[in-house]
Parts: structure tokens; C-alpha cells; sequence
């Protein structure tokens, strides 16, 4: 299932890890793998991103929260406060799965 058929399916519960996994195709034992596994509190999401159509995995979106806690949405703003470049990236991530190291510590300290 793409985003925008889970956009317009009306998606109730953000995807398993294992979903995640699947759809970006990654690697057991990759860093991209341990960063999608450390980033998976969801808790951190509004709702309505659930449907949302960005294209940018709840992972992702959660990595970014983490390092940038004050980003908050803008009424209106389609982007939910996300910079789209999150989309570019996650594409690189894929095509490059064993990341620089940084990329995968520090996931609880916000940096």
C-alpha cells in the first residue's frame, strides 16, 4: 500500500515495524534499520498526520521530532512543519542503508 492509497483508505493505526521494514526494503543489521527501530513513538505524531499525504514515514518523522521538539505545526501549513526535504532524505536513506553512525545514536537525548 502507498501513502496515498493509505491516505485515502482512511488508515486507523500508524504500520507495524515490520510494515516499515517491508515498504522501504531494509536490511537486517543496517543502521537504517536500527534508526527505524529506535524511532517508533508514535506518541509524538498528531492524528491527523495518520492520513496525511507527505510521503514521509512515521519513523522519520519521529527522528525529526526528537532533534527539533520545537517545531510546532502552523494552522494550515500542508507540511504539518516538516521541512519536504525529510522525503529526499528518506530516499537517500534507502539507496544508502548503512548510514554515517551518527545518523543512528543519540536517539533519546534530542541531538
Amino acid at each position: 500500500m502507498t501513502d496515498d492509497a493509505g491516505a485515502s483508505a482512511g488508515r486507523t493505526r500508524w504500520p507495524t515495524l515490520r510494515q516499515q521494514l517491508r515498504e522501504a526494503g531494509v536490511r537486517p543489521g543496517t543502521r537504517l534499520d536500527e534508526l527505524i527501530r529506535n524511532n517508533q513513538d508514535f506518541s509524538l505524531l498528531r492524528p491527523e498526520e495518520l492520513n496525511d499525504r507527505l510521503r514521509i514515514p512515521p519513523w522519520l518523522r519521529v527522528y525529526f521530532l526528537k532533534r527539533h521538539p520545537e517545531i510546532t505545526p502552523i494552522p494550515g501549513d500542508p507540511t504539518g512543519g516538516y521541512p519536504l526535504a525529510l522525503r529526499d532524505l528518506y530516499n537517500w536513506m534507502v539507496e544508502n542503508q548503512d548510514l554515517p553512525e551518527q545518523a543512528s545514536e543519540g536517539d533519546d537525548d534530542g541531538h
